[in-house]
């Protein structure tokens, strides 16, 4: 059975970018609006050899079906570009001020978000993209149809993950038409979300029109999903799921259709990074986790739960929870979506025997205590940082430039770093130890 011609092509909605005409907090100059478009284009260029190479064989039906793919591709931009603009910009939208979340999916093919929670915490969702809640028209696929769209629950906005940061895992594992596995950008290889141009119908499909919206379907994602994607998808994973890249239409049909782009965790925060704001947010959030640590240095009950010992001098250990804290309960969950970003060490005499060298002298010295934040992953070289599992997670190696890593581990008194959470190059991640004396 051929499959018909495209008879929608896509919309050019106007989307919102990164940057912002007038808006310090989004100026980006000499930077693009986003990055991430490699994948889109290498489908693109894949898409038109293969077309090429199947018209020479005499084995494309039509010349329509490429040019359907590439409205695919399109569409499959927009809508990606559209969801990072919602992380980027949630912050300005949302009482808890903080950024990265997506949206849950459409479930009921409304085009918006559900009023309440989409599954679990740490539960991803999979349902019809949510168009409206982004502000754009129903993106279609080169087929007509409406797209598709995975979060993971490390970035779903309900409910909330207790940790979100440039480090959180990824529950969507990218895969070629061949089954090899793919990476995406972030600390596992796992993207954070996805987006799918279902294609044309295939063999046992059904997809009567929509009685809610112009999408077709019925008011269930759920029930619909089968009708829509090919690779045996489940509304809500707990665990990791392959998301499988369709392959170019031809005679063979055994090959899937389903087109794919994902977002990584990197792809988020590098583009929050250049926010003239980001590092200023950042920072605000060290002062908070400063100043309550350093107003519990004297209850040595507190220390002794939230410490342990050195061969030197120090005691150590991971930022304890804001609640643990004292810390109002509106404030404790942005600080927790960072917490094991944090480390900090204390005088085990109680005494001041802290020195810290600043980037900026003179150094610091008589500090009871002090508070490291680990900064970005270092991401290749020598210092390459993991963060990808538990065990390098609870790694300070994995977080601390080396000398300070060394001298956390081994209890010495000395460590050197950034005094501010600063972003030098917007392009490039911000490694730099942060260090605050404890007084």
């Amino acid at each position: 059975m051929n499959p018909p011609a495209p008879t929608t092509s896509v919309r050019g909605p106007s989307i919102p970018r990164c940057t912002r005409t007038g808006n310090a907090a989004w100026s980006q100059p000499g930077a693009p609006d986003l990055r991430g478009y490699g994948l889109v284009a290498a489908l693109a260029l894949a898409a038109l050899l293969s077309a090429g190479g199947l018209l020479a064989g005499g084995q494309l039906r039509t010349h329509a079906v490429a040019r359907a793919q590439l409205r695919s591709m399109e569409a499959l931009a927009l809508a990606r570009e559209a969801l990072l603009g919602y992380a980027l910009s949630y912050g300005e939208h949302h009482a808890d001020k903080d950024y990265g979340f997506l949206p849950c999916p459409d479930g009921g093919n409304s085009g918006s978000t559900p009023p309440g929670a989409c599954g679990a915490r740490d539960v991803g969702a999979l349902g019809r993209l949510p168009w409206r809640t982004l502000g754009q028209p129903d993106l279609r696929d080169g087929w007509g149809q409406c797209l598709w769209y995975a979060v993971g629950g490390s970035v779903k906005n309900n409910p909330k993950p207790l940790t979100l940061n440039w480090d959180s895992p990824g529950q969507l594992a990218p895969r070629a038409p061949d089954g090899r596995a793919l990476r995406a950008a972030g600390p596992d290889g796992l993207a954070v979300a996805a987006i799918f141009a279902p294609g044309p119908v295939l063999p046992g499909q059904s997809r009567p029109p929509g009685a809610k919206s112009g999408c077709g379907g019925s008011d269930s994602a759920e029930a619909d999903l089968a009708h829509y994607l090919d690779h045996g998808y489940t509304a809500r994973f707990g665990a990791t799921m392959p998301v499988t890249q369709g392959a170019p239409i031809g005679e063979d049909a055994g090959l899937t259709t389903d087109l794919v782009v994902w977002i990584g965790i990197d792809d988020i925060f590098d583009a929050l990074r250049r926010r003239a704001d980001h590092g200023a947010h950042i920072d605000a959030l060290i002062d908070t986790a400063a100043d309550a640590l350093a107003a519990r240095l004297g209850e040595a009950d507190f220390l002794a739960t939230h410490t342990s010992a050195t061969p030197g001098v120090l005691d150590v250990g991971p930022l304890p929870s804001a609640a643990a804290l004292g810390l109002p309960a509106e404030e404790r969950p942005r600080l927790d979506r960072w917490r094991d970003q944090f480390r900090f060490a204390v005088c085990r005499t109680g005494e001041p025997c802290i020195a810290l060298a600043h980037d900026a002298p003179p150094a610091t010295a008589g500090c009871r205590g002090v508070l490291l934040f680990g900064g970005e992953r270092i991401r290749s070289g020598p210092g390459l940082q993991q963060r990808d599992t538990p065990e390098r997670r609870a790694d300070p190696a994995q977080y601390l430039e080396a000398d300070n890593a060394a001298n956390f581990n081994h209890g010495t008194p000395s460590f050197s770093g950034a005094h501010r959470f600063e972003v030098d190059d917007p392009l490039q991640p911000a490694t730099r130890d942060v260090i605050r004396c404890l007084p």
